[in-house]
């Protein structure tokens, strides 16, 4: 009898074994995570470190979500530019995650596209903007490119365009070139994580739940008016970051605010004029009094690190109409309203220079987007904690702090 048991498990092991090696050998021929992937492994390559896990792979034309992509040879979205600009131009460094990458977009549709547009016609010299928001960096991600790369091309301001989510830990760059969500203590990755076939498995079953991001895309419904806030993507989307906000996670909270106290330094050390943008979410807009709360911490953490804000909330409300192509990215019509904000925010700051940061606007004027003095206490419920280092790091995190990344497969829940 446990002859004939040991002889099972030998079998089942031998068949299990078999099925593995064959199902990795068909996953890679057939290219099924390219084939399902929302976001083609082409478009990324590996980063750095943790904390810069990967980057836009220079030169890579690509059409994504039905927008035509390109990346130019210093791993930005757009067109050719020189490693510094040129003389009597103002170089415009835009930092952020897909919303400011422009998901669906058309590159002239981007804030950028538009902003480039809008400062070139408001009589205050030459401006040329650079596009480098990257879908899922969170604001750890997005200080390290600043640091490591974005200095390198000599911007004399860096806008840094902020989403609600931004608390989040960007996605690990697997040894297959799949973003794969992971805690912050599981970014170095498992043997697992070099199998294409397990990803598959995981993505079926992540589809048997409802959870890929085309599933609840469906459950949203096509776009229009906001949908009621108990329903599809935007009610999760909704639950998710104003339950982080009203409670936060501390690790991951105190990593956003040392990511903010970074941007801080390193605009200092390089004399850069520097400028957070909070773009709003869509249930934050069309209400009569939405719960702005994620805005207040995010502001408080502003002043807390010495940073000039701009809380682009009100701008979206005043505009009114439809600006979202979902629950969080804005579509064509929201970029132009953030851009104008933003606009008239550098512009009324007058000729810039790189030895200052962005002021107010002139004659104390309240703009239709906030812009936040350091020091300045709009939002007196915006609490701040004592700062972490940004490396900090925590485990036995619980699920609900999981905010909207990349999905493994079927693209991202960015």
């Amino acid at each position: 009898m446990i002859r004939g048991l040991g002889g099972l498990t030998a079998r089942l092991l031998v068949a299990l074994a078999v099925f593995l090696v064959a199902g990795e050998v068909l996953a890679r021929v057939l290219d099924v995570v390219d084939r399902l992937n929302g976001y083609q492994r082409i478009l990324y390559t590996r980063g750095p470190s943790l904390d810069l896990p990967y980057r836009l792979r220079p030169g890579v034309e690509i059409t994504l979500l039905g927008a035509p992509v390109r990346v130019n040879r210093l791993g930005f979205r757009g067109p050719e530019i020189t490693p510094a600009p040129a003389p009597g131009v103002h170089r415009v460094l835009v930092l952020g995650d897909s919303v400011v990458f422009g998901q669906g977009l058309e590159e002239e549709e981007t804030v950028s596209g538009v902003l480039a547009v809008r400062l070139n016609a408001g009589g205050a010299g030459r401006y040329e903007l650079i596009n480098a928001g990257v879908p899922g960096y969170d604001a750890v991600a997005e200080a390290r490119l600043l640091e490591t790369v974005g200095v390198a091309v000599r911007p004399e301001i860096v806008i840094v365009g902020t989403s609600l989510n931004d608390y989040d830990v960007a996605p690990m760059y697997s040894p297959t070139g799949v973003l794969m969500n992971k805690a912050l203590d599981q970014r170095a990755g498992t043997l697992a994580d070099r199998s294409e076939f397990l990803a598959l498995l995981r993505w079926l079953y992540a589809s048997w739940r409802g959870q890929l991001w085309n599933q609840l895309m469906a459950r949203l419904g096509p776009p229009g008016p906001p949908p009621p806030p108990q329903t599809g993507l935007q009610r999760l989307v909704q639950e998710m970051h104003l339950g982080f906000y009203h409670a936060p996670v501390p690790a991951y909270w105190d990593r956003l605010r040392g990511a903010y106290a970074d941007l801080g330094r390193i605009a200092e050390r390089h004399r850069l004029s520097l400028l957070v943008a909070i773009f709003p979410e869509r249930y934050q807009v069309g209400l009569a009094e939405p719960d702005l709360t994620p805005q207040q911490r995010l502001l408080g953490a502003c002043r807390e690190a010495g940073l000039h804000c701009l809380d682009l909330q009100p701008a979206f409300a005043a505009a009114g109409g439809e600006l979202f192509a979902d629950a969080q990215h804005p579509n064509a019509r929201g970029h132009m309203v953030a851009a104008e904000a933003i606009a008239e925010a550098l512009l009324s700051s007058g000729p810039p220079r790189a030895e200052h940061a962005v002021g107010p606007a002139s004659g104390g004027e309240q703009t239709a987007a906030q812009l936040l003095e350091p020091g300045e206490d709009r939002h007196a419920d915006a609490r701040a904690a004592e700062r972490r280092p940004a490396e900090a790091v925590v485990k036995d995190q619980p699920a609900e702090r999981q905010g909207l990344r990349h999905r493994e497969l079927d693209g991202r829940e960015r």
